[in-house]
């Protein structure tokens, strides 16, 4: 079988095929990027960890992105972990018709949940019968995304825009009969494809993190085996405010340590280390694993005729989720002039393929 090919959208060619400019990003990017009657899938996906150590996930979805089709089954959902660490799921449900769109800036409509905003502010509101919440997200980087901001498989692409790389959030949270006002911090991507992430991508690291004086957003993507299991990683550092980009053109990767997880049996990375490369500087960004916080096979998170389709299909996919430390190292020249750390750092693996026994 013949190898395809796998690479980041970052030729002269792509930004004129995505209509996009290097190094700058526009409202109309984090508008709705694909058409409903398209095999296609989209999300808007933020994440925010409260000053009084609760977090909450919110994401909008135009269609499963496993298994997606060219009908619309658009859904909201809010995790909220609470202070001790109890996570609960809500979630809408609508019709096609509850949906709507725009594709000029980020407003998306499904059912009575809302999120809007233009890079700089977005307002987010959720609401079904168990719990109603509103939030804000004001940006404190600029906007940034990944050369073109895709990912291509041969005919396919995956495509990402960190929209808000770092945000101050404010929310207002009705739940059990009580009202909570909280601020903390925040995150929030877009994501939009047009083939199954199980045939493109065989697993994925992603992290990110406040490590001192940086922000660090980063994915290492190893492509599927119709793609020669093709290493993309990308990887955005804010340098005291200042964003360098890496992606396979100035980036090496270093993955060692490796380990079988004993729950998923799937190996894992526990040290990852990726060095960037510019004219005016190198960085090298350290993930170093102390303890794997959950994991789990995705099968086990089916029931009925799914998980039994899903075994006679031979799926073998699973998540997990590492603590440890995170460290940027500057170099100027060939010289450290600059060592950050943060201690308590989280990032995730996604394995969707079989394990790679080769």
């Amino acid at each position: 079988m013949a190898i395809q090919i796998a690479r980041a959208a970052n030729q002269p060619e792509d930004y004129e095929y995505w209509g996009v400019k290097p190094n700058r990003v526009e409202p109309w990017e984090d508008g709705m990027r694909t058409k409903p009657e398209d095999k296609s899938f989209e999300w808007w996906y933020l994440d925010a960890s409260m000053d009084d150590g609760s977090s909450v996930v919110l994401t909008f979805m135009t269609k499963d992105a496993m298994n997606f089709g060219t009908e619309l089954k658009p859904w909201v959902s809010l995790e909220w972990t609470d202070q001790s660490g109890q996570t609960t799921t809500y979630r809408v449900d609508v019709s096609a018709t509850a949906f709507e769109a725009a594709t000029d800036h980020c407003k998306v409509k499904i059912g009575q949940c809302t999120l809007e905003g233009d890079l700089k502010h977005y307002e987010v509101h959720f609401d079904n019968a168990q719990i109603q919440a509103d939030f804000t997200f004001d940006n404190l980087l600029p906007s940034w995304r990944p050369a073109a901001g895709a990912n291509l498989f041969g005919d396919h692409y995956f495509a990402w825009l960190p929209s808000v790389p770092a945000a101050r959030v404010n929310a207002t949270i009705e739940l059990d009969g009580q009202t909570s006002t909280l601020t903390g911090t925040g995150y929030h991507d877009h994501n939009w494809g047009n083939e199954s992430m199980l045939k493109l991508m065989h697993h994925w690291y992603w992290g990110r993190a406040a490590v001192g004086d940086y922000q660090v957003i980063s994915t290492e993507t190893t492509a599927e085996k119709a793609f020669g299991y093709q290493k993309l990683p990308v990887m955005m550092i804010a340098d005291h405010g200042e964003l360098v980009s890496g992606d396979e053109s100035n980036m090496t990767v270093e993955d060692s340590d490796t380990i079988i997880d004993p729950t998923t049996k799937k190996p894992v990375q526990q040290t990852l280390r990726y060095k960037v490369t510019t004219p005016v500087a190198d960085y090298v960004v350290t993930y170093a694993a102390t303890k794997t916080i959950s994991g789990f096979k995705m099968i086990d998170q089916l029931s009925g005729i799914k998980k039994f389709l899903a075994k006679l299909a031979g799926f073998d996919g699973a998540y997990l989720r590492f603590t440890g430390e995170i460290s940027v190292e500057k170099f100027v020249a060939g010289q450290s002039v600059d060592r950050q750390v943060n201690p308590k750092g989280i990032w995730e693996l996604m394995y969707f393929g079989k394990t790679i026994t080769e």
